[in-house]
């Protein structure tokens, strides 16, 4: 018998693996660390540019989603603000007939008190921007008047609805109720809280305005309504009122007065 064939594994092909070099002197020892630091410093300033592109693109967004926000928001209170002669008349008038029903003589005539407009103003992308971080991107002065207009449209749309609680218990008038005691002392309650909470709205609209006078923000004013429920005279019936109220409404929507 033969010996067998010798069967051999090819060689692994070996790394070439490249030693340091040795350095002779501290020239080429600064030269090499000097490479090292320029490299890590080039690495590191174009990640930070990277970074303050980004974080500019945050910025200008967030900026931009919160002016178009108050944008809308300062609309309403600038379609607000053209009904204040209305609301103003219309608790003048208010005033009289608590007055007349105390005294027995409130009239037989048909009573429409309405109220006034009624917007809540949105934050939503305040809030978003702010706990994404991105406001804090913007500058300190545009911090400062965004918190300024935010506060004051929450002080706004808290006030609008106590407003709006208040008027529902003046449209108890519309009724023409029984004069008594509790009834007297409800209404007149009630047109106090109509009457400060104006004050509140027209207050915090102020705030706004002052606040965003800087930001080069143009309102938007277009909300759907040409006939301001407040504005429909006194002595109108019901039916008469809301059919005013739905032909104003530039959207199409229908539903019932409060």
């Amino acid at each position: 018998m033969s010996d067998a064939a010798d069967i051999s594994t090819p060689e692994e092909p070996k790394m070439d693996i490249r030693k340091p070099k040795p350095w002779h002197n501290w020239r080429e020892f600064l030269t090499e660390i000097g490479t090292i630091v320029i490299g890590v410093a080039i690495a590191l300033a174009g990640e930070q540019g990277v970074e303050a592109l980004h974080n500019q693109h945050r910025a200008d967004q967030a900026r931009e989603n919160i002016h178009n926000e108050l944008a809308v928001g300062i609309g309403m209170m600038d379609t607000r603000d053209k009904i204040e002669a209305c609301v103003s008349r219309r608790l003048d008038e208010v005033d009289a007939l608590i007055r007349a029903s105390a005294a027995g003589k409130l009239t037989k005539e048909p009573i429409w008190i309405g109220h006034p407009f009624f917007f809540l103003l949105a934050d939503g992308q305040y809030k978003s921007a702010g706990q994404s971080g991105a406001v804090s991107l913007l500058p300190n002065a545009n911090q400062g008047s965004y918190a300024a207009i935010y506060n004051a449209f929450a002080d706004f749309s808290q006030a609008e609805l106590v407003e709006q609680a208040a008027w529902g218990d003046l449209r108890v008038l519309e009724n023409h109720p029984a004069s008594t005691p509790v009834t007297d002392w409800q209404l007149r309650s009630a047109l106090q809280k109509a009457r400060t909470a104006r004050w509140e709205v027209e207050t915090a609209a102020h705030t706004a305005r002052v606040a965003i006078a800087g930001l080069a923000i143009k309102p938007v004013g277009t909300f759907g309504f040409t006939q301001p429920s407040v504005c429909i005279p006194l002595n109108t019936l019901r039916e008469e009122g809301e059919r005013l109220v739905v032909k104003g409404r530039t959207n199409g929507v229908r539903y019932d007065e409060p």
